[in-house]
């Protein structure tokens, strides 16, 4: 059961059962912004359908349900050779995330092998920087992301990749993303 709190935002947390990695998520607008997402996991990623704000259990990683999945600093989208849905991910580069006000028509890529993936888990090369030490987001990166049923776009920035957002340093908890995202629902290419 996922329990919502409604006030100025809506803030939802999937149950903390044991079953399910757990993400903290609020809505302001069409922006929904997710804290502690939780891809600590050494063999399985954390599953994550953009549209109903919901993580997908690993059990239906073999279906359409979710669009993007994280795992440590690695990041898979649902579409390509290895994987059912139709998704795919365009990584953009100095693009300020509120100038994006359209996803692109072309350049999706997808997860083809383990070792083909649509964005690569290099430093420099795909969302992060590797300083020595810790690990931040590449400012001004913006993927966009073709949702599983290869009709929806939604646009992601990562903020931080340590629980709570804390200042990354050799003692703060990695593996917990924050970002923020918004998808198209019009069946267009614009984010209104």
């Amino acid at each position: 059961m996922l329990i919502c709190v409604s006030s100025f935002f809506t803030a939802c947390r999937q149950p903390n059962d044991g079953s399910l990695p757990t993400a903290e998520f609020s809505t302001s607008g069409a922006i929904v912004t997710v804290k502690n997402l939780n891809a600590d996991s050494e063999d399985r990623f954390t599953l994550l359908n953009l549209q109903t704000q919901t993580i997908i259990p690993n059990s239906d990683s073999a279906t359409t349900k979710w669009d993007i999945g994280f795992r440590k600093t690695t990041i898979i989208v649902n579409g390509g050779k290895i994987r059912m849905g139709q998704g795919g991910l365009v990584r953009l580069t100095n693009q300020k995330y509120d100038a994006l006000t359209e996803a692109p028509a072309s350049g999706y890529r997808t997860d083809d092998a383990e070792d083909n993936l649509a964005l690569t888990a290099k430093s420099g090369e795909g969302w992060y920087s590797y300083g020595g030490t810790t690990i931040t987001p590449i400012k001004d990166v913006v993927l966009v992301v073709r949702t599983a049923d290869g009709t929806k776009y939604a646009k992601l920035e990562i903020q931080s990749y340590y629980k709570d957002m804390a200042t990354p340093s050799i003692t703060a908890q990695t593996r917990y993303y924050a970002f923020r995202y918004q998808v198209q629902t019009n069946g267009t290419r614009i984010f209104q």
